[in-house]
């Protein structure tokens, strides 16, 4: 698509329009005298539809500043607005400069007074929702860079804490929980969920409070995923613990095949992802050790050689099924 689609020929002017004029008539043709002269906005000239002479080059647009940030029909300058600050990034504060516009010193009495503004710019740069949504948002950016999370996620993290606090749910619980809530369950919407254990250990917060905080958040907002399964957890465990390709995908394998029977239905998938990986590294003779798995899982050694038990079971009776019977 052209630069200049749907530009309006009024809002359009050339170099030469900007300057005086020199010419006897700049409606008419130097080179055959024609005044049938049109605007190619796609070359951004003035051409004689006579003799196709150039007159003018160089279109200047003056009209406003066409973006798609938000739908076709918007007009607006400046950087697209972000979830991540309080006010979207629309708002307006007073600088830290020292300086005026011509790059002068300002003088004492002036920084005095420019000082007064900014404190009054910082008081009343926010409103109320967005004041109890900043602390809210720094947590979440912090939390976001520890645990190493995508824009993405920190987007839709974002989007569901400013919708917690204007339902008032912020009120009487710690805001390191609802964070904690808002990233668990943005992280489940996006397919890559992140486990209980993994944000209580970040925050600080009980796996317990941070259930509950979550289960409140989703029945109050209507905020509604699908189920966390560990297949969603092995790529990512492998990956951290540094494992081959192959390990990963032998653990998947395994997954899968547990998946079509019952057998683990009732089990935490943090669980079955770890007791997932510690099988399929010794089927491959990869040394891994339970204590590796659990320290980057969160879920005890005990619980990892419950689910390995769980599968090697499964497929040793998948295998001989006669046997089994």
């Amino acid at each position: 698509m052209s630069q200049f689609t749907g530009t309006q020929e009024k809002d359009l002017t050339f170099k030469g329009e900007l300057e005086p004029e020199t010419g006897p008539d700049a409606a008419r043709c130097p080179n055959c005298g024609s005044y049938a002269l049109y605007v190619d906005s796609v070359r951004g000239e003035r051409v004689c539809d006579n003799c196709g002479f150039v007159v003018d080059e160089g279109l200047v647009d003056l009209g406003p500043d066409w973006t798609t940030f938000e739908g076709d029909d918007r007009i607006r300058a400046g950087p697209p607005p972000s979830v991540m600050t309080p006010d979207k990034g629309l708002g307006s504060m007073v600088g830290n400069g020292l300086r005026d516009a011509k790059g002068n010193p300002i003088d004492a009495r002036s920084v005095a007074a420019l000082n007064r503004l900014r404190r009054v710019s910082r008081w009343t740069r926010y409103d109320r929702t967005e004041r109890a949504l900043a602390p809210g948002l720094a947590q979440l950016s912090s939390l976001s860079a520890r645990m190493g999370l995508a824009p993405a996620f920190r987007e839709r993290a974002a989007i569901l804490l400013r919708r917690t606090i204007e339902a008032g749910l912020s009120r009487g619980r710690s805001m390191d929980a609802i964070v904690a809530a808002v990233v668990y369950l943005g992280s489940k919407q996006l397919g890559a969920p992140r486990g209980l254990h993994e944000l209580a250990q970040e925050t600080g917060v009980t796996v317990h409070r941070i259930s509950l905080t979550a289960k409140v958040v989703s029945r109050e907002l209507g905020v509604f995923s699908r189920a966390s399964r560990a297949a969603d957890f092995v790529p990512r465990f492998a990956s951290q613990l540094g494992l081959d390709a192959a390990v990963g995908e032998r653990a998947l394998a395994l997954v899968a095949q547990a998946g079509d029977s019952k057998i683990l239905e009732a089990n935490s998938p943090v669980g079955i992802a770890a007791g997932a990986l510690y099988l399929a590294s010794e089927d491959l003779g990869v040394p891994l050790t339970q204590a590796q798995i659990a320290r980057l899982t969160g879920v005890s050694e005990v619980t990892i050689r419950k689910h390995y038990r769980l599968l090697k079971e499964f497929l040793s009776e998948k295998e001989n099924p006669l046997e089994a019977a």
